[in-house]
């Protein structure tokens, strides 16, 4: 039997897991402490662990992230969605952990061993997903700016982002090159990162200052500073 668990799943459990929160409320099928408490699974028993918007509300996860190395089979899936900490999401009340990328490349990639007691073992990052309102997306398409470089260098662009992982008892698991995705929806259709641009419909970035200063000169004034130029 698949065994796939919904943590933190509160009233929106994902169809076709099993619901654990620390609240009773409609689709939690356990009701438990998740940060204090073991999981109601036996070692290596659990096939795919999916969590959405948890993770911040825990101020130290060591339980969570123990439990699951637990529960988890090896080559078990992991999904993990949270606000972006560089979005407005991220400072909701009640939230207590502000989270990006880093933290998985550091857990998964830099210093799995150093991690490896915390997570029971490898966990190989496959891929980063972050989402992109699409009203966002297009004003960043109508000044030209590239969707990587604005993920990677400008605040309220990402509103959550998703990581998939694949759970491995081995250490010494090959490790892999994680892809960073981005998308408008959490199961919508994913696009691959291009670094330095790539995205249809948006011109390369300027390169010389005198490029850099004419796109934000507003049209109208563009006469004007030509005529001033041949004077």
């Amino acid at each position: 039997m698949t065994i796939k668990i919904d943590l933190g799943c509160g009233g929106a459990k994902r169809p076709g897991y099993i619901g654990l929160d620390y609240i009773d409320a409609p689709g939690v099928d356990h009701v438990l402490d998740l940060t204090a408490e073991p999981f109601p699974f036996a070692d290596d028993s659990v096939d795919e662990v999916y969590s959405a918007h948890f993770l911040e509300h825990v101020t130290v996860p060591n339980n969570v992230l123990m439990e699951i190395g637990r529960v988890c089979k090896d080559g078990a899936h992991i999904q993990i969605w949270t606000p972006y900490a560089f979005s407005n999401e991220a400072f909701f009340y009640g939230h207590t952990a502000y989270l990006t990328e880093t933290v998985w490349y550091q857990w998964c990639v830099s210093h799995h061993r150093e991690a490896a007691p915390l997570l029971g073992g490898r966990w190989l990052l496959d891929s980063v997903t972050f989402i992109v309102n699409p009203n966002v997306h297009g004003e960043l398409q109508s000044h030209g700016v590239p969707i990587d470089f604005a993920i990677k260098y400008h605040k309220g662009v990402v509103e959550e982002f998703g990581v998939d992982l694949t759970y491995r008892a081995d250490l010494d698991a090959p490790g892999v090159e994680p892809k960073r995705l981005w998308s408008h929806t959490r199961f919508g259709e994913a696009n691959l990162l291009v670094p330095g641009g790539g995205e249809p419909g948006v011109a390369a970035p300027p390169t010389t200052l005198t490029q850099r200063l004419k796109r934000w000169v507003p049209e109208p004034m563009k006469p004007a500073l030509r005529s001033l130029r041949r004077h």
